[in-house]
């Protein structure tokens, strides 16, 4: 599932019903027919995921051989990097010149590319057709002025998940927004010593309360505000306290550590992050239930988004990203893992809703109402993740260092500002 930058929220597809594999893929046969590539000349189009190969091995298998079958002509060389080593890995190829046809990355890794001119105008090189069915507010998360440069492929809404036990040991119900978790973090901390919810990391924290990255034209950073000021404010009155962690905000990875030892009671996760608490902590797992994410005053949940780039201009290597991501391969993946299509027709069908008695099926149907008022947080500008990292740092300096607010608010302003006056 889609990560910002760093790697939360897991990095790719999590283990879930893999069990399921084969029979979903029997039906990825039905997008064949509609995902010739036009190219005659036999061609090999080297194509790149991320740590999907563990637990899904057979399924990509079959996509890859149905695909082979319609274009005998093309090659597909299916390589699996771990999520670690993905953009490194990427970034020396395109150095070198031997970068692959076909990629998965999350928005935030391919708007660093943009920003090195690494990857083809989807919006120029695609056809109308192959552009035609994604929604479009995912199609648009990684646009750059009139420029589109991904396929967008699975996603992940976020959804709540919250320990029954915990919330009862406290005497409250999920909150629904971050205001409301905040005046009832103290006293469920006090009754119960954990922790109510883990925050969101600073940049994610100031687009869900409204706060603005950049300035209209995205020239200059915005967020040096007096709401910025009083965010941080308000959440290190209590870190201070000791009733909020400190460290780690918007770690999926800490989150689920805290969450399947008893020590949090909520995780704003995809649905996929099921699967792992019901391996690790089966305990735990009996214990939980579903809701809509924690939200701030925007009324937006994170959707963050894997997509397919292509970083060569090779009409087969477009084919082929369009012919993963069409509705009915993004339909049967999302049938093997808890993951959202980026497809229209797909994300209409029955099957994310029909499934109310189990937890799976529950965490489903609550993705996709998620999905109807969430968002990949994509400010569409190259080199995203690196403006984030500094944004972040504002947050490590007041939050964990204890440094000045306004000090640390006004270095990453001029740090963010400096990023944009490059990626001029």
């Amino acid at each position: 599932c889609g990560g910002n930058g760093a790697k939360t929220n897991s990095g790719s597809a999590a283990k879930s019903n893999t069990s399921s594999t084969a029979s979903s893929a029997k039906s990825t046969s039905k997008a064949v027919s509609s995902a010739k590539s036009a190219t005659t000349e036999p061609v090999t189009v080297e194509f790149w995921t991320i740590s999907l190969k563990a637990n899904f091995e057979e399924f990509f298998n079959k996509l890859i051989a149905d695909y082979q079958t319609a274009n005998p002509n093309v090659t597909i060389n299916w390589v699996d990097v771990p999520y670690d080593d993905v953009q490194s890995k990427l970034v020396t190829a395109v150095a070198g010149g031997t970068s692959p046809d076909v990629v998965n990355l999350n928005t935030q890794m391919a708007l660093t590319l943009v920003g090195q001119d690494a990857l083809v105008d989807l919006n120029k090189a695609a056809t109308d057709e192959q552009k035609s069915i994604y929604i479009e507010s995912l199609w648009n998360s990684a646009k750059v002025g009139d420029s589109v440069y991904a396929f967008p492929w699975y996603a992940s809404p976020d959804i709540m998940f919250y320990n029954q036990d915990l919330m009862k040991k406290g005497g409250i119900e999920a909150p629904a927004t971050f205001d409301q978790a905040l005046e009832k973090a103290e006293k469920f901390h006090n009754d119960t010593k954990a922790y109510l919810f883990l925050p969101d990391e600073f940049f994610n924290l100031l687009i869900e309360e409204n706060i603005p990255i950049l300035n209209e034209d995205r020239t200059k950073a915005a967020f040096n505000t007096q709401a910025a000021v009083d965010l941080l404010k308000k959440y290190k009155s209590y870190t201070d306290k000791g009733v909020l962690p400190k460290t780690n905000w918007g770690s999926w990875d800490e989150a689920l550590k805290l969450f399947e030892s008893g020590k949090l009671a909520i995780v704003s996760s995809s649905g996929s992050s099921l699967g792992r608490i019901k391996d690790e902590a089966p305990d735990i797992y009996k214990t939980i239930a579903v809701s809509t994410p924690l939200t701030g005053s925007t009324g937006l949940s994170r959707n963050p988004l894997m997509n397919l780039v292509v970083p060569k201009n090779q009409e087969a290597a477009i084919a082929f990203a369009n012919y993963i991501t069409n509705d009915a391969n993004q339909l049967a993946f999302c049938k093997t893992v808890s993951i959202f299509p980026s497809t229209k027709k797909a994300s209409e069908d029955s099957f994310f809703t029909s499934d109310t008695k189990t937890l799976e099926g529950q965490a489903s149907a609550m993705s996709a109402k998620a999905s109807l008022t969430s968002q990949d947080f994509s400010l569409g500008v190259a080199n995203q993740g690196t403006i984030q990292a500094a944004i972040n740092k504002a947050y490590e300096a007041s939050i964990i260092n204890g440094d000045d607010i306004v000090a640390a608010l006004k270095q990453a302003e001029e740090d963010v500002n400096k990023i944009l006056a490059e990626n001029k």
